[in-house]
């Protein structure tokens, strides 16, 4: 059967920067994995270009429907220089329908010799929201009582993110408890907080 390469994809990759950038914008012929419900196999026509994938495929990741890709393999059969296939699995995030700040918290001193500590927002960002109920995805999260809410964000190359930080969102402001990678390079986080000021929850 002939192959039909019509579905538009877009590869980023991660830049000396620290950020990820589209490096290639391609038409690819799309099918599901024999092996896995999350996984897809983008074929594509060989191009020199492509076999950097190959060598650096941490380096690069398939945005396809607006999801996002993890590529896992690069096959060009038996060296062929025909066609590529990659494999690549879903990073499954929420939908970012909101914005969050982050905080960070800066101590001063004036001329008497006395300390207070102010805050200044060092990013706004796109982020998923979401708080604390009895739903399956808070089942593993038993053992972080404080934790009263989850947010997910794409890694910030400029900001080291840890707990010193403070998050604002909503009206609200968060203590950062704990910050994971979300599956894959780290591309994305999801941060567990605490709401310490706010609406009452």
């Amino acid at each position: 059967m002939m192959r039909v390469y019509d579905k538009p994809i877009i590869i980023q990759r991660l830049f000396d920067n620290g950020e990820w950038l589209p490096w290639r914008q391609l038409l690819a012929f799309v099918n599901k994995s024999k092996d896995s419900t999350s996984s897809l196999t983008f074929e594509l026509p060989y191009t020199r270009s492509l076999k950097e994938i190959f060598s650096y495929m941490e380096e690069f990741l398939i945005i396809y429907r607006d999801d996002v890709f993890l590529i896992e393999d690069y096959d060009d059969y038996m060296e062929s220089h025909l066609t590529v296939r990659l494999k690549a699995t879903i990073l499954r995030l929420g939908k970012f329908t909101s914005n969050l700040t982050i905080l960070q918290k800066v101590k001063k001193q004036d001329d008497d010799g006395f300390t207070s500590q102010t805050e200044t927002a060092v990013a706004t960002v796109p982020c998923y929201h979401e708080r604390r109920d009895a739903s399956t995805r808070w089942d593993h999260l038993t053992t972080f009582a404080e934790v009263t809410d989850l947010f997910q964000i794409k890694k910030l190359p400029e900001v080291e993110l840890s707990r010193s930080y403070l998050i604002e969102h909503g009206g609200d402001r968060f203590e950062i408890l704990y910050i994971e990678p979300i599956k894959g390079r780290g591309v994305y986080l999801q941060i567990l907080a605490r709401c310490i000021s706010g609406a009452v929850r």
